[in-house]
């Protein structure tokens, strides 16, 4: 089982590879990451996975979906112009 302090920093790995953490907190994470082995190889694994998923193509949406979902969306607010183009009518 994990250490506490393995725990905080753990759930914070995501937000620290996508550069969303304070400059101090990124630091800490890094030296961290240098001294638990335990936690660099998570870390390690999580950016294999990252690099994997972005590799891989996003799935066609039926232009009739997409409309569904626009229109969806746009229940409240009027469609933005940029989103008309394009969508077919159902």
């Amino acid at each position: 089982m994990s250490a506490p302090p393995c725990d905080r920093f753990r759930t914070l790995f995501d937000d620290h590879h996508d550069g969303l953490l304070s400059p101090p907190v990124s630091e800490e994470i890094r030296v961290h990451l240098a001294a638990c082995a335990g936690c660099k190889e998570e870390y390690g694994l999580l950016v294999s996975c990252i690099g994997v998923i972005r590799g891989l193509e996003a799935p066609a949406v039926p232009p009739r979906a997409l409309r569904r979902i626009v229109d969806t969306l746009s229940e409240s607010e009027p469609l933005r112009p940029d989103l008309e183009g394009g969508l077919e009518t159902s």
